[in-house]
């Protein structure tokens, strides 16, 4: 896989969130169309740190002692960032099969589910006032625990046939420009686009072109 990596900037990358469920987002982390003009905007283990932010994993109280923790170990953060991205391509891989229909890979069925295991082991059952909660138990030392609800996002979706008839990948694949993934939740099934005032404004765009110049050829 081909990538641009970007440039260090002082200026927090603000994510686009239109997955329409957390794992999909973070699949959602690469602009462009993989193997062609990707640009990578996940790029160490802080940029992760700042997207599980963004997306209300943690707060910004919470992600200063992993970033603290990150540079007091930062080959342990380098590894928990490889094991993230290697994630991230499992579940693309994924669910554009669930989009296609077309069966899925076992090697990334095999990476989903150790991501799933890790996550699974933190988590307890609590009742309160009445109430049951499956809750994640984190340290401050727990660095990779932002890949915790991305699995079990990912193993949520995966497993309910509803949703998982309703995956998409944005149309604009064809042109190599865009393989965002989308939950689409119109009520006809029409949405076509990962965002309409990106892929899908060009599209129209270019159909406009495309028939002025037809009507003035």
């Amino acid at each position: 896989m081909v990538m641009k990596i970007t440039k260090k900037s002082e200026q927090e990358y603000v994510f686009e969130l239109t997955g329409g469920r957390l794992c999909l987002d973070f699949v959602n982390t690469v602009s462009g169309k993989r193997g062609a003009n990707a640009t990578q905007r996940l790029n160490n283990y802080r940029d992760l740190v700042s997207w599980s932010r963004q997306v209300g994993i943690f707060d910004q109280a919470e992600a200063k002692p992993l970033l603290t923790g990150a540079q007091q170990t930062p080959q342990e953060a380098e590894k928990i960032f490889r094991e993230a991205i290697e994630l991230r391509e499992s579940l693309y891989r994924l669910f554009t099969a669930a989009a296609e229909r077309s069966d899925p890979s076992a090697a990334d069925l095999s990476v989903l589910n150790a991501a799933l295991a890790r996550s699974l082991v933190r988590h307890r059952l609590e009742y309160h006032e009445g109430r049951y909660s499956l809750n994640a138990i984190r340290a401050d030392c727990d660095l990779d625990c932002m890949l915790w609800p991305i699995a079990k996002s990912a193993a949520e979706l995966i497993t309910s046939e509803k949703e998982l008839e309703r995956i998409r990948v944005c149309e604009a694949t064809a042109e190599d420009r865009c393989d965002w993934i989308f939950l689409d939740e119109t009520r006809n099934r029409t949405r076509r686009w990962c965002s309409m005032k990106d892929c899908g404004n060009r599209a129209k765009a270019r159909r406009f072109y495309q028939r002025h110049h037809a009507s003035t050829g």
